[in-house]
Order: structure tokens, then C-alpha cells, then sequence
């Protein structure tokens, strides 16, 4: 029995040492508990697709989302400091499900972006994504987080990997 018990603790060690679960590496969920007090990148709530492949992610087609920025990320935002946006930038994005959820405030989804210190996770140009307000589920790197958002997030090269800066509105057009 005793042999049988030293090789599966070894298996387990295995195996959870090939999850793909990237370490926090920007900032607890306290730094955006207030978010809603910040700049709000878009004057009305946004809908559609302004990507053209959104699909059902960030509750899809017919949501309705609202976006603020912290006073890190507010000057690039809004076009008065140059991309990229700098350390400690963090966008907050909440969605809903449709029209009348956004009306009745529905508990939204969150989606976070922060900007970490250059060179912390080259394959996402330094953003860290962050799915939930508890700040729990995170991705940097090649996780499978980070991965699934930044393929998307790429369309918006020019304008640092974000979607919600008048600058990408205006290269759309």
C-alpha cells in the first residue's frame, strides 16, 4: 500500500502543476470595488458589436455595457496622453443581459483589464484579464484566460488592446 500512496501523491503533483491557471499578478478586487464612481469611457451604454465578432461574449449582441476607467487609465481614455496606457490603468466593463436588465441594474457581469509593469506578460502586451468582480478568475501569459481574451482583443492593436477608447471608435469608421 505504501507504494501504491507515494506515486499518486506524485501524480497529483503532476497533474496540478498542468492546470492552466495564471497567477494574480495585478491588483486584489478592492482597487476596483468603486469603480462606479469613476470616468465612464462611454456617454450612452454600448450594444451591438463594435468588433464585428463579438458573439454571445460579454452577454452577446443584445447587452447593454458601460465602461469606466480608473485616474491612471482617464487621460488615455479620453485621448489626452498617448497610448499605451500606463501601469496600474484598470477598465472595468460591466454587461448586461439586455435593455431591461441595464434599466433595473441588474447585478451586471464584470469583465477587468489592468495594466501590469512592462515585461509582465509579454504575450498579452502587459493587460492582465480579469472575469468577475471577486478578481478570482484571472489570465496573463498563455493561460487559457488570457488566451481567449487578448485573440479578440488583438483587433484593437492600435489602440493598446482596448475596445473602448474614442480613438478605436474613430479608426472604425
Amino acid at each position: 500500500m505504501k507504494s501504491l500512496t507515494a506515486p499518486l501523491s506524485i501524480m497529483i503533483l503532476t497533474f496540478s502543476g498542468c492546470m492552466s491557471t495564471s497567477p494574480s499578478q495585478g491588483p486584489t478586487a478592492d482597487a476596483w470595488n468603486n469603480y462606479s464612481t469613476w470616468d465612464k469611457a462611454n456617454p450612452s451604454p454600448q450594444t451591438g458589436d463594435p468588433t464585428g465578432f463579438l458573439g454571445n461574449v460579454h452577454q452577446g449582441l443584445l447587452a447593454y455595457r458601460e465602461i469606466y476607467v480608473n485616474s491612471t487609465a482617464a487621460p488615455v481614455n479620453s485621448g489626452a496622453r498617448p497610448f499605451p496606457y500606463p501601469e496600474g490603468s484598470i477598465i472595468v466593463k460591466e454587461s448586461y443581459a439586455n435593455q431591461a436588465a441595464h434599466s433595473a441594474k441588474e447585478t451586471p457581469e464584470l469583465t477587468i483589464m489592468v495594466k501590469l509593469p512592462a515585461g509582465s506578460s509579454p504575450e498579452t502586451f502587459d493587460w492582465e484579464y480579469i472575469m468577475g468582480a471577486d478578481g478570482m478568475n484571472r489570465g496573463t501569459g498563455t493561460s487559457g484566460l488570457a488566451s481567449f481574451c487578448h485573440g479578440c482583443h488583438t483587433a484593437a492593436a492600435l489602440t493598446d488592446f482596448t475596445f473602448s477608447t474614442a480613438a478605436f471608435y474613430s479608426q472604425r469608421r
